[in-house]
């Protein structure tokens, strides 16, 4: 399926908009760059700009499992699923927020070199017959990924190269019963090789298919697509601003604004 993008430039901020990163929740994206500096810069730190979500620990049974019609100043509590594989999440609720969970959970596999880590993550998440569309769109990320910190295509990642990944909001849109199209915007955070760190906001759309009780990504019709780039979907923009609320961005809980 061929890769979109959506966007524009506005030279009036220092925000600059300059191309995609591939990844596998990827079918319409935007990707703005914050700037870049080095290690030394944040006392050595090359954590995810929003920085560190895995302190926040969520049980299904105490949050929402729907998304609210409005969403609450504090932002809204993603589920977790209720079971695991090889140490990833699934068993997401059958709900248009089990939908979002599991796009949270595919952003957040994301953080790495490994061509077949990338590609068992692609395998798990995928609709069956979707399966070799994701796991080539998983290596396509990962050399784009090694490409980006300077490193070799095959092989052991020296240090400090890393990428790291962090969402912070949010949309989604019904198209059809147990079938939604999610829009999430995530900070990424990625280090060089030789020390720089890159961080950029970066939104990506999905399809997710309720399939054999689980959520799945689905490679979805052109029609489907079409629909999607027609319609236009929420761009890269910082949370706090007029751009973010106008977008309709839903900011997600615990995650940094």
């Amino acid at each position: 399926m061929k890769n979109l993008t959506t966007g524009n430039d506005d030279s009036r901020t220092t925000l600059v908009r300059i191309g995609i990163l591939v990844a596998i929740a990827t079918m319409v994206a935007t990707v703005v760059w914050l700037g870049a500096r080095s290690q030394a810069d944040d006392g050595g730190s090359s954590d995810t700009a929003g920085g560190d979500t895995s302190s926040k620990t969520v049980e299904n049974a105490s949050v929402e499992q729907v998304a609210p019609d409005t969403a609450p100043t504090d932002g809204v509590v993603i589920p977790t699923g209720t079971d695991q594989v090889d140490g990833h999440p699934t068993g997401f609720p059958a709900t248009d927020l089990g939908a979002v969970a599991l796009q949270v959970e595919v952003a957040k596999a994301q953080v790495g070199f490994d061509y077949d880590q990338a590609v068992t993550v692609a395998g798990l998440y995928a609709n069956p017959e979707d399966k070799s569309v994701f796991e080539e769109r998983a290596r396509a990320a990962v050399a784009l990924r090694r490409q980006q910190a300077g490193v070799a295509k095959e092989g052991d990642v020296p240090a400090p190269a890393s990428y790291a990944v962090t969402p912070v909001a949010y949309t989604l849109e019904e198209l059809d019963t147990d079938y939604y199209a999610v829009n999430l915007l995530s900070y990424v955070t990625l280090t060089t090789a030789d020390g720089k760190v890159k961080d950029s906001l970066y939104a990506g759309t999905q399809l997710m298919r309720w399939l054999d009780g689980d959520w799945r990504l689905v490679q979805g019709s052109q029609a489907d697509i079409e629909h999607l780039v027609t319609e236009g979907q929420p761009e890269a923009v910082a949370p706090g601003t007029p751009e973010f609320e106008k977008a309709g961005w839903v900011r997600i809980s615990g995650a940094p604004q």
